[in-house]
């Protein structure tokens, strides 16, 4: 929790700084500025969550103090959203008749205007109020709930493939928010040791439908891994059919500005899976054979290797060579695509919250330059939850 104090009477200052540490705020987390112009920098800079800022600002350093000064940082801030709104903001002064005559467009612009002095007890009853709730907040965003969430666009065969090979114990089916299918229960590893689990799914595929539901399972589970498992598409210069892909890194290949000779002038956004993750899963290569075996069904003649490359998303299906040439010179290591896994890690890299540990590992069901061919969607899907499986136990075993 971050808190910033914008006002030049060091007296002032000193005073708001002890409380704030009596009340359990880190002395390292309160920021001072004593302009307004020192503010913006700082607010540029940091997420703050409570700002509290003199009724009477220098504009600069070395400037007259003056309402207006304060009045156009807050509008700034407020108003015109040039720069980053903290989650709370309250006035401050020395002054009780400076409070009584502050300008009604101040008033406007905080919450709260408080009277900070010696001998007055009631700023302590009211600021006390606001850290607190923000102290309770940032608690419950700081602590996890579940251990592991598998979130899956295809109910069948991709969660059911989780369902069928992993150890678990699970509810009743039920709905978190409007779209999202999920079970709760418990994962019981090799190690005798027992996570905390839900499994979900979409019931809308696209990158749209993951952006949306992992946010709303990152709020509701609060998990310490969120995975996605399945298929996707590969590319034949890259993979086989098969094969299982670490996506290390997604993009929204579709990003950008189409041009008159139709080529894509691409301007993506890369997020990136978990490093230690990614790191945990290259090792299992050693087991996918094991797997590969363990699979009774249809399946592809070849052995799987385990390939670690970036996957990009779309929201569209691709089955064409000729699609494939506007998107392929994006990354000269891109390996698969799906409609999912970008959304997954948008999310998760945009979420404001404990940060959530966060993986894309799928088969490729089929290439992506030539005609469908669902055959292998129930095989893939086994042998990309398998390799989660043993990602997992890896991970929860080193921590």
């Amino acid at each position: 929790m971050h808190v910033l104090l914008v006002d030049d009477d060091h007296l002032k200052i000193e005073q708001l700084k002890l409380f704030l540490i009596d009340q359990g705020i880190d002395e390292n987390d309160i920021l001072i500025a004593t302009d307004a112009a020192d503010a913006s920098r700082k607010l540029n800079k940091n997420k703050i969550d409570l700002m509290l800022i003199d009724v009477l600002l220098p504009a600069r350093n070395g400037a007259k103090p003056q309402a207006d000064s304060s009045i156009n940082l807050l509008r700034q801030i407020v108003e015109d959203e040039i720069l980053p709104t903290p989650t709370h903001i309250l006035g401050v002064t020395a002054s009780e008749e400076t409070r009584n005559e502050v300008d009604n467009q101040f008033k406007e612009l905080v919450t709260n205007v408080l009277h900070v002095s010696a001998d007055q007890d009631n700023w302590k009853v009211i600021l006390q109020q606001y850290v607190q709730r923000l102290l309770r907040t940032e608690n419950e965003n700081t602590s996890f709930i579940y251990d592991v969430v598998v979130l899956n666009a295809l109910r069948k065969p991709e969660l059911e493939a989780v369902y069928n090979s992993w150890p678990l114990e699970l509810s009743d089916e039920k709905l978190i928010g409007s779209n999202i299918n999920c079970k709760t229960g418990y994962l019981k590893l090799s190690s005798d040791k027992t996570l905390k689990i839900a499994c979900a799914h979409l019931n809308q595929m696209g990158p749209i439908a993951a952006t949306h539901s992992t946010e709303v399972i990152l709020k509701h589970f609060k998990p310490r891994v969120i995975l996605m498992t399945g298929i996707c598409g590969g590319f034949s210069d890259a993979v086989s059919v098969g094969d299982v892909v670490i996506a290390e890194k997604s993009w929204d290949w579709q990003s950008g500005k189409w041009i008159d000779d139709w080529s894509l002038q691409a301007a993506s956004d890369p997020k990136e899976a978990s490093n230690e993750l990614v790191s945990l899963a290259k090792t299992i290569d050693v087991d996918i054979e094991l797997f590969y075996q363990q699979y009774t069904g249809y399946r592809p003649a070849n052995y799987p290797k385990l390939i670690t490359a970036p996957m990009v998303s779309g929201s569209s299906v691709v089955a064409s060579a000729d699609i494939q040439k506007v998107f392929r010179s994006q990354h000269r290591k891109m390996a698969a695509i799906d409609m999912e896994c970008y959304g997954l890690y948008y999310s998760c890299a945009n979420h404001h919250g404990q940060p959530t540990k966060m993986i894309c590992i799928k088969s490729v069901s089929d290439l992506a330059d030539r005609e469908k061919d669902d055959n292998y969607q129930t095989y893939c899907s086994f042998i990309s939850a398998r390799v989660a499986l043993r990602l997992i136990e890896k991970y929860f075993k080193l921590i």
